[in-house]
């Protein structure tokens, strides 16, 4: 009996995998067609941002998700919109936060020590007797939002040489751990008591707070080790409301996914309890709640920032999803945050270091590019044809016979097409 229904099982096992991965290349291509359609929207907010009247932490925000999406230094909409960020006067604590964020990811900022020096400077006074932020200097008390973006704005100041003591940070972790409810979870304000108040948004704050402080005292350290309990029991309050991940209709949904994923990278978490793939989960539903028109919007996020029409969506939950999808949150700070050219982000004008950039990211990506690469072989753009040429012969090991100087409406150029297309039906 055993031996007779064995084939079956492995059977059985052999076509879950396969299914496994099919359905990984199915979101795979997914996300990469909605971060294409994503990019035009992008600039759209990036462009009507580049004024003095927006507020600074959402021209950060911008700024910071189109370089995280590899957008070019030298495009006009970021020039503007990082001439801008350069001349503003944050005086919030996200503002500053969220300068210092860009600051620590894009080496070329304007003068980028001096701003370092004088926001990591203005974002300690921003912080409570306690130890917690709040947004205006000085406060009185603090909430766990706030102090999230503090937490961030701190250890990227730290990153560019910006002195942060170790009191600041043992103190931040003390108050942040203190108030995790007794479920393991996180609310907005200071808790009282041991029963319920964390959501999801909060708790992934909290969990990424502590996991920020533990990096600064050290995780082996008497500290580091008292703050990774309450890391594990903030995880364990997502293993029991898994529901959460991946819902539209969480509270603050695009804020907390982009907080979700900070939260997992500076933990290493790539699975939620035992099987719940918060990537995976929070992928599929952006894609799904996508506009038309690239951009994005969100019925429970309570700041959206500026509006477009045509489907680009609101600034903050577009740039929130671009940054998501992204998933290029460094588990440890460092001076710069790996720029990545896209295909899409290659243009008539790009050097030919920005389409060698470009290769080696499709390269990267192996066999999981060739969609795009075939998508690629039928550009106008002859820069991008020349990325997709050099990317063919070391993912495919050929060219198909294709010849980047010439255009897609070459006979010779349309039946490369074919073959590649053919060679990846074989052998994705």
């Amino acid at each position: 009996m055993v031996a007779s229904t064995l084939p079956l099982r492995l059977a059985s096992i052999v076509w879950l995998t396969i299914a496994a991965a099919m359905a990984q290349d199915d979101l795979a291509a997914r996300v990469r067609q909605a971060l294409d359609d994503a990019r035009a929207p992008l600039l759209a907010h990036l462009r009507e941002a580049a004024v003095p009247a927006t507020r600074p932490g959402e021209l950060a925000l911008l700024v910071l998700a189109a370089l995280h999406d590899g957008v070019p230094l030298d495009d006009k909409a970021m020039q503007a919109a990082i001439k801008q960020l350069a001349a503003g006067k944050p005086d919030q604590t996200y503002d500053l936060a969220l300068r210092l964020m860009v600051l620590e990811a894009c080496p070329e900022f304007p003068d980028r020590q001096k701003l370092a020096k004088a926001d990591g400077k203005a974002l300690l006074d921003h912080r409570s007797d306690e130890g917690g932020f709040q947004y205006m200097r000085r406060p009185s008390t603090w909430d766990l939002s706030n102090t999230q973006y503090g937490a961030l704005g701190l250890r990227a100041a730290a990153a560019l040489g910006v002195t942060v003591e170790s009191p600041v940070w043992s103190r931040l972790a003390a108050e942040v751990q203190a108030q995790q409810d007794g479920y393991g979870g996180f609310g907005y304000t200071r808790f009282h008591g041991k029963g319920r108040v964390g959501y999801a948004s909060m708790t992934a704050a909290g969990i990424a707070v502590l996991a920020i402080c533990r990096q600064a005292l050290g995780e082996d350290s008497v500290a580091g080790k008292k703050l990774t309990t309450g890391i594990t029991r903030g995880w364990q309050w997502f293993a029991a409301n898994p529901d959460a991940i991946g819902s539209p209709k969480e509270r603050w949904s695009y804020y907390f996914h982009y907080g979700l994923e900070r939260a997992a990278i500076l933990c290493d978490v790539t699975t939620v309890g035992t099987q719940v793939d918060w990537y995976a989960v929070g992928a599929r539903m952006l894609c799904d709640e996508q506009l038309p028109g690239g951009g994005w919007r969100s019925l429970t996020d309570g700041h959206p920032g500026q509006h477009l029409d045509r489907g680009r969506g609101d600034a903050v939950p577009t740039a929130f999803a671009v940054l998501f999808l992204r998933r290029k949150f460094q588990k440890v700070a460092a001076p710069i945050t790996p720029r990545v050219v896209t295909l899409a982000s290659i243009g008539v004008h790009s050097k030919p270091a920005d389409v060698d950039e470009c290769t080696a990211e499709l390269v990267r990506r192996g066999k999981a590019a060739m969609p795009d690469l075939v998508k690629g072989m039928r550009s106008e753009l002859e820069p991008q044809r020349r990325a997709v040429l050099q990317a063919l012969r070391q993912i495919a090991g050929e060219t198909f016979g294709y010849d980047a100087a010439q255009g897609p409406e070459v006979e010779a150029n349309r039946e490369a097409v074919r073959r590649a297309e053919l060679w990846f039906l074989k052998h994705r």
